[in-house]
């Protein structure tokens, strides 16, 4: 069995107001119908954060009307890979997805936590934007349609790992 495009994303993260906001525009964006970005979060804040907006502004990347929703706001939705994009490394609880939906963890810095300069926060929004992009840029050059789902899932840790 292979996969189908275009292929349904789901960015899940704990707030739902940065990484997973970024990972659905950026997906929607650079997949160009190949694939199709939705985010959530296990415990959403309810706002996205200005500064994930402001990033995807400076880049010219349509964020659409995102929202922060819970992981309950998608039942029914049709799911062909869940990203988890918490930083498990910080300690950060990720989200578990029930069902037997493909998962991949990528896991990076929540930016949302940075304080100091107003440089040094649109500079940790920056390196997740660039994290981002790059994984994706990464994905899409894989040959989608022929992969069968596990070869995804291993495709996908595998680029992750490579870009860290």
């Amino acid at each position: 069995m292979t996969m189908n495009t275009p292929l349904n994303l789901l960015f899940l993260c704990t707030g739902n107001s940065c990484r997973s906001i970024l990972g659905e525009a950026l997906a929607n964006h650079l997949g160009e119908g190949r694939l199709r970005g939705l985010s959530a979060g296990s415990q959403p804040t309810g706002q996205v954060n200005p500064n994930a907006l402001a990033v995807l502004a400076r880049h010219h990347v349509p964020a659409g009307e995102p929202s922060s929703k819970s992981m309950d706001d998608l039942e029914g939705e049709k799911v062909d890979l869940v990203i988890t994009v918490c930083d498990a490394a910080a300690g950060e609880a990720c989200p578990i997805w029930l069902g037997d939906t493909l998962k991949v963890h990528w896991g990076l810095p929540d930016p949302a936590h940075v304080t100091g300069t107003q440089e040094e926060i649109v500079g940790a929004f920056e390196a997740t934007y660039q994290a981002l992009h790059a994984r994706l840029s990464a994905l899409l050059a894989l040959d989608l349609e022929e992969r069968t789902p596990l070869g995804l899932v291993a495709a996908a840790q595998k680029l992750h790992r490579e870009l860290e």
